[in-house]
């Protein structure tokens, strides 16, 4: 799983119904990006940049949430040329597409007593690329999806990204994207 430093925006609730069989409760669910503890060490001259605060949500036990950071991208093409006629003159038709690019995570806690939940989590990509000698850019999607145990009160690593310095290794020279975990923690509320 891809995991970029974005700073996630709340989409808030979905409102699904939860299973009768769960205890009526809000569940809090909150997200975070650190930088994994590295074995080894790496030396650089490029500035740290500042990984985003935690993100809370609160969804009720069993509905589902999303979280993430999308935006939509204009694009105008011609979809038409007409030459100049007997009856009308030239003319060219333009069509304005607008494309979709973000990643949101999409999560469904469910709580049925104890000292764990289980998450159901889903993660969503949609980039836009450009296509040199095509009238449009291409539009490309992902998706993943997963289900984590998560203990009450405790970060759990949801996905890493990144690479780690090797064990006893000093760098001088960059040694690619810094390692990140992304991680989740669960909290049920009274």
């Amino acid at each position: 799983m891809v995991v970029s430093a974005l700073g996630w925006a709340l989409f808030g609730a979905v409102g699904l119904a939860a299973a009768q069989s769960l205890p009526a409760r809000n569940v809090l669910l909150e997200l975070r990006q650190i930088d994994a503890v590295a074995a080894g060490y790496s030396v650089g001259t490029q500035p740290t940049v500042p990984l985003q605060p935690a993100q809370q949500v609160q969804v009720r036990n069993g509905d589902v949430t999303r979280v993430g950071q999308t935006s939509a991208q204009p694009q105008t093409w011609i979809k038409e040329v007409q030459a100049e006629g007997q009856n009308n003159g030239a003319g060219v038709k333009q069509e304005l597409i607008w494309f979709q690019s973000g990643q949101t995570l999409q999560m469904r806690p469910v709580w049925t007593g104890g000292r764990q939940a289980e998450v159901e989590v889903q993660w969503l990509g949609e980039n836009v690329s450009q296509q040199p000698g095509k009238e449009l850019p291409a539009q490309q999607t992902g998706q993943l999806r997963t289900t984590v145990l998560a203990p009450l009160g405790q970060w759990v690593t949801l996905a890493k990204s990144g690479t780690e310095p090797e064990r006893g290794t000093y760098r001088s020279d960059v040694a690619g994207q810094p390692a990140r975990l992304l991680q989740l923690r669960v909290t049920v509320l009274p």
